[in-house]
This record gives structure tokens, C-alpha cells and sequence, in this order.
């Protein structure tokens, strides 16, 4: 598949890929005692199935008329000549397609921020640049009130995409314009495209949550993808982004249980530690995460005959989960599947089947508070952010983590109770559950 044909799926998949996780409350950081919450009398919901079993009617949509294309067009080839003095100077990297470096792609978002237009990065590492536009098209979109919005999104790979949002007649839509470098440094457009939009919406937390209808690239073509468009508003105060970064990291809910259920060193509840140590162990070693594919050849761990199980023998287990978390050895052997024959516990690494239609792409933290205890530890008040959902808080949690010498440990998380919690089930675990019956 080549290049251009890749990009043009993903410029389809805008609405789909981009989750912008920025965050807009108070960034001044308080110090107080953490009230002991009751605990939650259920710490996994069932996790309801994303859109994708009924078709919707197709919204009736105006097509966007050839000068107003031509316009669109023109603005998205002005934007990208903004960024061509830093293209053409920017290190891209050394393989046969481009590859900006985080700060050159910040570089460039900054510069299409001063020259006045709204712009993001693809992978949301960076706040929306002059975001109030938008701000202003979601609030008039709540009243009723019709009006246009443009904002930009810059890929590493130096590709530039327009996203038109219109909302006329009581019909939300998007058209989108792609723009990529050709042979001679220019910008050229590459696609285009109208989208009706089923879902148009600013939220209360500032997310501008889009959803295109299905007969354009919505929830029928999203089993594999998202439905949903994802855009952070107000911007994510730094301290907060970079605690999120610190004590959860970018698989803060992958196929582990560590922050979605209710827990604590006095009490494990139902925290999942077989689940838990690839993550951990990634974390431990500087290693990129454990799968089923590297497992063997990055741990050296011995693979269980004819199964997908690893055994990770019982003194290296013990101590990386025991660097993040106080639990003395016999209460973890008690709480986790070991296998004494085998000289350690059982491990399952994930593997790129288990993240399609059969489970729920997992959510991203937001942390909307924190503060610091009398005891020194510090408190993480998370939102789940779960753009496969549509929704920007799919559950609360409270997490707490105590700095050491050596880095930090994890003290205890509380999930707040809702019946509206949509909590990423353990694919893994339960193919791991299955697997050690079969085994024994």
C-alpha cells in the first residue's frame, strides 16, 4: 500500500484517530489530607458494546459547493506554506518516508498558532493552539445557532489536515482538505472529502466530541477504528499532563487493572498482579512492552507448551512488582496463578487480535486534580477519557503514589461508584484463566 493511499485512510480516520487529551481545570496545586472515600461495591462493569450493530438513516447533506471547496482548499494550501521555511530546514529523519521529531511538530503547530489558525498535533502531546474559535462554534452549536470552524492537525510525517466543521439547517458536518510536500517542496493536496455528522457537540469539560454518520465512515467502518473525533478545548495544564505521564504512563489501562479497580496495600480487592507485571516489567527494565511475540527473546521467559503462556520465574516476578507496590511475597503468591513445577507465575503478553472488534480500544487518563497528603503521598484525581465510547469521563478514580529514592510506589486506587461507569474488561486475563485449565 503505498504512501499516499495510507494517508488518505487516515485523513478519513480524523474524526476517528484524533484524541487530544487536554484538560481545563485549575492548575494550582493544593496541598490537604485525602478524605477516605467509601469503596465501590462493584470495580468492573460489564463494558457495553461500542455503536456498531444498527445502521441509522443517512443524514440528508448538502454537498459543499465547488468555490466553497476551492476555498477550503486554498486555505488548507496557505496554512501549509506557513510550514515550509521549517520543513525545508527540519531534520526528517532517515527513512524513505519523513518523520518529524515531537519537537519539530511542535515547532510547526506553534507557528501555524501565531499565524493566526487553529491547530493541534495529531497525537494530542501538544494544547490546541488558538482553541477559542472552536469554543465559540461548540457553544453556538448548543444554542442553535448555524456558523463554520476550521482546525488543523499536523502529522509527524509532515502531512497537513484541514477539518471544516459546518452546522447549517440543523445539520452538523465536516469537510476535510489533505495536504502533503510533493518533488519540489510545495504543498500539494492530495484529498478531500464532505462527512455528515451524527454528533456535534462541546462538552461541559471543554471536549468537542464529533461523530460521523455511518454511511460516511462512522460506527459501521469503525469496528477495527473509532467513531468518534476527540478535541481538548482548554488547555492541559503541564503539571498535571506531565503527573499523568509520570505515575500512569501511555498504557495506563492496557489490559491491566491496576487504576480500575478499588484497592490498597491493607486490602488487594481485585487488583489482577499476573495481568499487572508486563506493564511493570516494561516499566522496570526499560524495555518496550511485553507480547506474546517478544516475551520470549526480550525476558527469556519459558514458553508453557502449547499455549500462549510464559513463565516468569518467581524471584523476577516478585521484585519488579514488589519495586511499585508493598505486598510480601506469600500474599502475592496467594493472589496471583504461579505454578510451582514450572518455578514462577504465569504471564500472558498481549497480542494485536486481542485490540479489534472483539474488546474496546481502552481509555486515556486525564488528571483533573491532585494534592499531597499528610503522610507525604500524593493523590491523582483521574477522569478516563474513552473516545471509543463517546465520552469523556467513563469513570473516575483516585490514585495514590508515594515517592521513594529509587522512583515511586502505588499506594492505593479508589474507583468512584456509577452506574455509568464503562470499565475496560481483561481480555487477557481470561484467555490466561482458560489456558492454566487447560494446563492443569
Amino acid at each position: 500500500m503505498n504512501k499516499r493511499l495510507v494517508m488518505f485512510l487516515i485523513c478519513l480516520a480524523l474524526s476517528a484517530g484524533l484524541a487530544t487529551w487536554l484538560v481545563s481545570l485549575d492548575d494550582n496545586k493544593t496541598v490537604r489530607n485525602a478524605a477516605t472515600p467509601e469503596p465501590a461495591t462493584a470495580t468492573e462493569a460489564a463494558v457495553p458494546s461500542p455503536d456498531q450493530s444498527s445502521e441509522p438513516t443517512a443524514i440528508p447533506l448538502e454537498p459543499v459547493s465547488n468555490a466553497k471547496m476551492k476555498e477550503y482548499e486554498e486555505d488548507a494550501v496557505a496554512a501549509m506554506e506557513v510550514l515550509q521555511e521549517l520543513y525545508l530546514a527540519a531534520d526528517k529523519g532517515t527513512a524513505s518516508n519523513v518523520v518529524l521529531s515531537d519537537a519539530t511538530v511542535a515547532e510547526m503547530v506553534s507557528a501555524l498558532g501565531q499565524s493566526g489558525y487553529t491547530a493541534v498535533d495529531f497525537y494530542g502531546n501538544l494544547n490546541v493552539q488558538n482553541a477559542q474559535p472552536l469554543i465559540d462554534f461548540g457553544n453556538g452549536v448548543k444554542a442553535g445557532i448555524e456558523g463554520e470552524a476550521c482546525y488543523y492537525v499536523l502529522h509527524s510525517d509532515s502531512t497537513l489536515h484541514a477539518n471544516n466543521l459546518a452546522y447549517k439547517d440543523g445539520i452538523a458536518s465536516v469537510t476535510t482538505v489533505s495536504v502533503e510536500w510533493d518533488e519540489n517542496n510545495e504543498p500539494s493536496i492530495y484529498s478531500s472529502g464532505q462527512y455528515a455528522l451524527t454528533r456535534l457537540e462541546l462538552t461541559d469539560k471543554g471536549w468537542l466530541i464529533c461523530t460521523r454518520d455511518s454511511d460516511s465512515g462512522g460506527s459501521a467502518w469503525a469496528a477495527n477504528g473509532n467513531a468518534y473525533t476527540f478535541l481538548r478545548l482548554t488547555a492541559y495544564d503541564d503539571t498535571k499532563r506531565q503527573l499523568a505521564d509520570k505515575y500512569m504512563g501511555d498504557q495506563a489501562y492496557s489490559e491491566n487493572n491496576l487504576f480500575t479497580c478499588t484497592w490498597s496495600t491493607s486490602d488487594f480487592g481485585e487488583l489482577d498482579f499476573n495481568s499487572l507485571f508486563p506493564i511493570l516489567y516494561s516499566r522496570y527494565y526499560g524495555t518496550v512492552p511485553l507480547t506474546g511475540s517478544n516475551m520470549g527473546y526480550i525476558a527469556g521467559f519459558e514458553n508453557v507448551p502449547d499455549t500462549d503462556l510464559y513463565i516468569a520465574p518467581y524471584e523476577q516476578f516478585q521484585q519488579v512488582i514488589c519495586s511499585y507496590i508493598d505486598v510480601d511475597v506469600d500474599t502475592l503468591q496467594w493472589l496471583s496463578d504461579d505454578n510451582a513445577s514450572y518455578g514462577g507465575y504465569y504471564v500472558l503478553g498481549s497480542a494485536q487480535e486481542y485490540y479489534n472488534d472483539i474488546t474496546p480500544k481502552v481509555p486515556k487518563p486525564e488528571v483533573t486534580d491532585y494534592w499531597y497528603n499528610s503522610d507525604g503521598s500524593l493523590t491523582l484525581k483521574v477522569d478516563a477519557v474513552y473516545p471509543a465510547y463517546g465520552t469523556d469521563c467513563a469513570f473516575t478514580h483516585e490514585l495514590t503514589v508515594m515517592d521513594t529514592e529509587d522512583g515511586f510506589k502505588y499506594l492505593s486506587n479508589y474507583v468512584y461508584e456509577s452506574e455509568n461507569n464503562i470499565i475496560p474488561e481483561l481480555v487477557l486475563r481470561s484467555q490466561r484463566k482458560n489456558q492454566i485449565a487447560i494446563v492443569e
